[in-house]
Parts: structure tokens; C-alpha cells; sequence
């Protein structure tokens, strides 16, 4: 098994089968394309008579329901074959989605979402398997990017296609339009499985320790640089997230029109995407350790640089520290990857893709329970001091982005500080 904190020799070079990767893109991105819910909220409020706080459940029973079920799901994918579990999971999803577009009542609604929650549950905690089983075993940090990458542009293009779904159908578009991508998907798995490799499509039997769910928690226990990396990625996602949470709420103060706004969201997405895309590069060059700490400072700079901006300065300023900020968070997702990959045996792959998933879902549920508390006390607490009401949200919100990356820092410092410790 290579060591996480040296680079991986150069593997051979080979075509990259960019077909597969597009069977298995297809299928991963029910997920991201997911973030086109968020545009439907105030038509389904209306739709279903809500009062505004009942539309969180459509995120609240679908995140908890993924969130809870991702790593058995991924070692039932070891156990059972990586391809197997991936299709049942895109079958559900496909179900799933139907029933929230045809929902009638609100109760529905949330039952098609639980639904999906189980089928993404399913087709994410192999998805990242058999990425990896479309390249040889030396070029894990490759197929780790290329799968990075396409989750990223499937986020990217979320808000476009969501709109346009919702400009033909209504509110029931942003699931609708995804149904015939996840059969395509379904449709080639066939055509898949004839270009992975053995292990992603029949489990080998290991019997390691931390081949189950219970085995894995035990390993984090007795091997506590492993439970740090996994630490860290909760607490880069949950700072992260704050960009999510503030833009939407900071820019329109300052003056900016939605159009605007979803366009500095797309360029951090856009960030994201160049940044997974660069980090096998960036290996080549360094060790794993120095590319993660790396990735944190840089990520860490960008929420400060977002933080510093003023009303008066919010472009071009805004857009270059959105880049900064999503092309760390890009690279570091990689890299966080390969060493959780590197750590847990090859048989394991669908439990160390479902972990990585499990621990980037904790930090953005903690961001939203905690950073929009912060958020609403840092505009009252503006208020009090004679802030319009545009200056209040402003200051609340790019305020978030500073504390944020505080703690970045903070997790940078440490991580740096636990590697000179084991160096020396």
C-alpha cells in the first residue's frame, strides 16, 4: 500500500477511457445536479401552501437520508460488487425522482426525495470504485481528479439546467430533467462493465480490519493521523460551505442582480473543477502532505480575501477570490481522496469513497446549523451599531467568511504542526 505522505510514481502513460468516465460521471451527478432544488424552493412553498421554514424537510429528509446510509452502502458495494450495487442505485434514483416530479402532496414529495436519498446513498458510494477501476492501480490519483472534476462541473451546471427545467415544467422540472440522465447512465452499465477492472465488479473477500463499518471507526481509533486527515476535511467543507450560505444574501445587498449573483457562485464552482483537475499535476511535483497543506492555506486565503472585499470593490475583487478559494478547495479534495484511499485496503474502495463523502456531508450540515446562526447575529449586531439594513447583511455575511477563515487558518496550523511532530 503507498505511503499517503510521499507521491506516487509517474504510471505509464495510457489512454484515458473517457467514455467510462462519462458512464460513471452520468451517474454521480444526481447528486450535485441536486443543488437545482434549491432554485424550486419558493415555487414548491407556494405550490403545496407551505409555511416558508416546512421547505427545509426537502433537504433535511434527503440529506439525512444519504448521509446515514453511505457507508454500509459502500460496503455492501465491496462485499457484493461495485457495478451491482451502482445500478440498483440508479434504478431507485430514477424512481425517486419520478415520484417528487409527479408528487400531488407535499407528504409525496418527501417520501420520492427519501427515495432518492437511498438510490444516491447506492450510486455514490461505488461511483468513486469504479472511477478509480477504469485506470490501472498507478494512476489512482488521475482517476481520483477526472471524477472530482465531473462532480464539480455537474455542480456548475446545476443552476442552468435547473432554471431551464423550471421554465418548461414548473417545479417539478429540477427532478424531472434528471431522469433521463440517470438512464442513460443505467442503460450503459453494460457497456461499463466490460472496461473495469475485476475488483470493481466482484468483491475479493478481504477480511481486513477495516473492511466494514465498524472496522473502519475501529482503524481511526488506533491510527489517529487517519482520523486527523478525515477531521480536516469535515472542518475544510464546513468552512467552505460559508460561500453557499453568504453570497446568496450578500451580493443582491450590495446591488447585484440574480444573474450576477449565480455567476460568482459558478465561478467558485468553476474553481472547484480547474483545481481537481490540476491536483495530479501538482503530485507529480510534491508530496501528498505538502499538496494538502498547501490546499488548505490557499483555500483559507480566499475566504479572508472574500471577507476583505467592500461593497464598493465586489468585482472584479470577489470573482478572483472565489477562483483562489475554489481551485484550493478543488485540489484539496483530491488529495484528502488519495490518502483516504491509500490508507484502506484496495478492497475497500467502496468504503473509502463513501467515507470521504460521509465526512464532506457532516461539515456542510454542521455549516448550515452553525455558520447561519452566526450570520443572523453579526447583522443584528450591525444593526445596533446604525448599519442600513444592505450594510447589515453585507457586513453579516462577508463577516461569516472572515470567521471561517479563522478556523481555516486554524486547521492549517495544526496540520502543519502534527506533521513536524511525526518528522521529527
Amino acid at each position: 500500500m503507498p505511503s499517503p505522505s510521499s507521491p506516487q510514481a509517474d504510471p505509464p502513460r495510457a489512454r484515458t477511457p473517457w467514455l467510462g468516465f462519462a458512464v460513471v460521471g452520468c451517474g454521480a451527478a444526481i447528486a450535485p445536479l441536486d443543488f437545482a432544488v434549491n432554485m424550486a424552493f419558493p415555487a414548491m412553498t407556494e405550490a403545496f401552501a407551505l409555511a416558508t421554514a416546512d421547505i427545509r424537510w426537502v433537504a433535511v429528509c434527503y440529506v439525512i437520508t444519504y448521509g446515514s446510509l453511505m457507508l454500509f452502502c459502500g460496503v455492501l458495494g465491496d462485499r457484493l460488487g461495485h457495478l451491482r450495487v451502482f445500478r440498483w442505485g440508479l434504478a431507485l434514483s430514477a424512481l425517486g425522482l419520478a415520484a417528487c416530479a409527479a408528487a400531488t402532496a407535499y407528504g409525496g414529495l418527501l417520501a420520492g426525495r427519501v427515495l432518492q436519498g437511498v438510490g444516491v446513498a447506492l450510486t455514490l458510494s461505488c461511483a468513486p470504485a469504479l472511477a478509480m477501476g477504469l485506470l490501472a492501480a498507478g494512476q489512482r490519483t488521475q482517476a481520483l481528479s477526472v471524477y472530482g472534476a465531473m462532480f464539480a462541473g455537474a455542480g456548475l451546471l446545476a443552476p442552468l439546467l435547473g432554471g431551464l427545467s423550471m421554465l418548461h415544467w414548473g417545479w417539478a422540472g429540477v427532478y424531472g430533467f434528471r431522469v433521463p440522465i440517470v438512464l442513460l447512465a443505467w442503460l450503459c452499465t453494460p457497456w461499463l462493465a466490460r472496461r473495469l477492472r475485476a475488483q470493481t465488479l466482484s468483491a475479493p473477500g478481504d477480511a481486513s480490519q477495516a473492511s466494514s463499518v465498524r472496522g473502519v471507526w475501529g482503524f481511526m481509533r488506533r491510527d489517529a493521523d487517519f482520523a486527523w486527515i478525515n477531521l480536516v476535511n469535515v472542518g475544510v467543507q464546513f468552512c467552505s460551505f460559508t460561500i453557499a450560505l453568504s453570497l446568496p444574501y450578500a451580493l443582491p445587498a450590495a446591488g447585484w442582480g440574480g444573474t450576477a449573483t449565480g455567476a460568482m457562485l459558478a465561478l467558485w464552482l468553476l474553481g472547484v473543477l480547474v483545481g481537481s483537475g490540476a491536483a495530479p499535476a501538482l503530485l507529480r511535483c510534491m508530496s501528498l502532505r505538502a499538496a494538502d497543506h498547501g490546499a488548505q492555506g490557499v483555500m483559507a486565503l480566499g475566504l479572508a480575501w472574500i471577507g476583505a472585499v467592500s461593497m464598493a470593490k465586489a468585482w472584479p475583487f470577489m470573482a478572483l477570490a472565489l477562483l483562489l478559494q475554489g481551485v484550493g478547495l478543488g485540489v484539496f479534495q483530491v488529495v484528502y481522496a488519495d490518502q483516504v484511499v491509500a490508507r484502506l485496503p484496495d478492497s475497500s474502495r467502496g468504503l473509502s469513497g463513501s467515507l470521504t463523502l460521509v465526512t464532506r456531508t457532516v461539515g456542510i450540515v454542521a455549516a448550515a446549523m452553525v455558520w447561519l446562526w452566526l450570520m443572523q447575529w453579526l447583522q443584528t449586531q450591525a444593526l445596533a451599531q446604525g448599519a442600513s439594513p444592505p450594510q447589515a447583511i453585507w457586513a453579516g455575511t462577508m463577516g461569516l467568511t472572515l470567521w471561517a477563515s479563522g478556523v481555516a487558518w486554524v486547521l492549517v496550523g495544526l496540520s502543519v504542526w502534527r506533521q513536524g511532530r511525526r518528522a521529527g
